[in-house]
């Protein structure tokens, strides 16, 4: 059997990310030997997301069937609406749809019908390799392609907004640092303008006195 991970090697870290909490308060704690063998006796609020990422990464890439069952299993229980989409398309085609063995164009379609839609293109994508479901390969293709999209118009998006917030930051940083001179400088001419009349008034007493 073909190891799904492998095929998604570069969208590992994105399945992952959907299913990190239940991966930090769950599965790790249940899986002790996996933990010292990637991460030895460090206390586990010191690791990183990367660091964690990268060792589920590798034991999917090297076929470790359990924890590839349990990510795909858990993976697919946050996107249950995807699956009762496919789950209902398929049965259309066939009751018994877990004994299709392949799926035409025109069956495909159907069942990707509204999906993209509804769901949006990556998990679409993903929910087809990690499920296995038997599109033509030209389909699995255009599936990626569109999927690939995604990703970089996101990853664009996600750019120009910390672009943007990184921009208000100056700016906000900036306005602070002038309402404090202004503040400054009013706290100068306040001080200026005592001791002015003060002087005024000193002189005032000295001619008095000639």
């Amino acid at each position: 059997m073909e190891n799904q991970f492998q095929v998604l090697e570069t969208w590992t870290f994105e399945i992952l990310e959907a299913i990190k909490k239940d991966i930090k308060q769950e599965h790790m704690d249940a899986h002790l030997e996996f933990y010292r063998k990637y991460f030895g006796n460090r206390p586990k609020k010191g690791l990183t997301t990367t660091e964690i990422f990268s060792a589920y990464a590798k034991e999917l890439s090297e076929g470790n069937e359990e924890f590839s069952a349990w990510i795909v299993n858990r993976w697919v229980f946050k996107n249950g609406e995807l699956y009762e989409h496919f789950v209902n398309q398929l049965s259309s085609i066939n009751p018994d749809f877990a004994s299709i063995e392949t799926l035409n164009l025109e069956e495909s379609q159907r069942v990707l019908e509204g999906a993209e839609e509804s769901f949006g293109a990556i998990p679409v994508f993903l929910f087809s390799l990690l499920n296995g479901v038997v599109f033509p390969k030209t389909v699995l293709m255009d599936l990626e392609k569109k999927a690939e999209i995604a990703r970089q118009a996101r990853d664009s998006q996600v750019e120009q907004t910390q672009e943007q917030q990184s921009f208000e930051k100056v700016i906000a940083s900036q306005q602070r640092e002038i309402t404090r001179l202004e503040a400054k400088l009013l706290g100068v001419q306040k001080k200026y303008t005592r001791d002015t009349e003060a002087l005024k008034k000193h002189v005032k007493a000295l001619q008095k006195q000639q």
